[in-house]
């Protein structure tokens, strides 16, 4: 009989992934399948503490991803996360699992909940001790950005760079970390309450000084013909461009003024001067100045069914708009998403909603 123990280990890992893993309840068994819930997750605990040899398979699934979240009112102390680093880079095995690190810090009292020094010296080295770390998210406020800024540099001194790190998301005041981060492939910036604003040309330059491989760029940046300039001087080669900010109806840039009114049929042909670009993600037509401005306020559609359709089909028929516009003057691009309506060109050329597959 087959004691525990006798288990070879590769076949004790496929056990723990398969635990990790389930079909979707009321499919049958081609369905996809996803990431345990956690009844999953309750169980591959569970199965951890059966021994070190079965613990050690466990990880990958139980801590491919690692969160500091200081944004709650709850939210563990900074000494509380210190303690963690420093028992978790005693484990090797643990701290090969990691794949994705995560920090989100904003607080509202930076006097009296700030980082202690142990916790600037101790993170850089903390996450240079991850291995195989292929997600770096790094949000942290503005008055923190200094102390990270300079214990970042002075680990990878001695560390070197984090070339591991292939999808790095910052907040714009740690633009600092794009130049450790010299492989990544995918980066998103976002702004957090209060910062100072960060111009987006600083980031650009750095990342095409950076970042040879960057291929993928999400930005909250208002699409302005500066924008868009600052990515083809400094980023021509971006195969997928999400834009999250929306067209700016005014602007200083005299170029914009000169073509008020069109909105974001105004910047398709710059979009095409990008050779790589195969998906563009915009958002909401709402957003991008082309005459759909839907009410704000949702009382206004309480009770009212007919106003809800309305707006459902004027949204789809400027979003349509959009679309016939980037068949016509992108020929490169094969995926656009306005908003949530996604249209794909198909092999005559056709930009296709697949919900419906119909033309646009």
């Amino acid at each position: 009989m087959t004691q525990w123990n006798d288990i070879p280990y590769d076949v004790l890992e496929a056990l723990c992934k398969e635990t990790a893993i389930f079909s979707n309840s009321g499919h049958n068994e081609t369905s996809s399948r996803r990431r345990a819930p956690n009844d999953a997750r309750k169980s591959l605990f569970a199965l951890s503490v059966v021994d070190s040899r079965t613990r050690e398979a466990c990880y990958p699934w139980l801590f491919h991803k690692v969160t500091f979240d200081k944004k709650r009112r709850y939210s563990p102390s900074w000494e509380g996360f210190d303690e963690r680093m420093k028992l978790m880079v005693k484990n090797p095995a643990l701290c090969r699992a990691v794949k994705t690190f995560e920090l989100d810090a904003w607080v509202g009292d930076v006097e009296s909940n700030c980082p202690s020094p142990t916790t600037y010296a101790l993170l850089p080295t903390f996450l240079a001790s991850f291995p195989q770390l292929r997600t770096l998210n790094f949000r942290v406020q503005d008055a923190f950005v200094p102390g990270f800024q300079t214990a970042f540099d002075s680990v990878v001194e001695t560390h070197g760079p984090f070339l591991t790190i292939e999808n790095l998301t910052i907040s714009r005041s740690c633009v600092f970390l794009i130049q450790h981060c010299p492989n990544i492939l995918e980066f998103e910036e976002d702004s957090l309450y209060r910062d100072k604003d960060v111009q987006f040309v600083t980031m650009a330059e750095s990342l095409r000084t950076c970042c040879q491989r960057l291929r993928h760029i999400s930005t909250k940046e208002s699409i302005t013909s500066k924008t868009l300039r600052d990515l083809l001087t400094y980023i021509p080669h971006l195969e997928e461009l999400k834009l999250e900010g929306g067209v700016r109806s005014w602007c200083n840039d005299p170029e914009d003024q000169e073509t008020s009114g069109q909105g974001i049929m105004k910047f398709l042909p710059t979009f095409a001067r990008f050779p790589n670009l195969r998906k563009l993600i915009l958002p909401n037509a709402s957003s991008l100045d082309i005459g759909f401005n839907p009410p704000w306020c949702g009382n206004a559609y309480m009770n009212n069914p007919g106003l809800v359709e309305q707006v459902a089909r004027e949204g789809r028929e400027a979003s349509e708009r959009v679309a016939k516009g980037v068949q016509t003057l992108c020929p490169v691009v094969s995926e656009l998403w306005v908003g949530r309506i996604c249209f794909r060109r198909d092999e005559k050329g056709i930009m296709v909603c697949p919900d419906t597959g119909q033309d646009c």
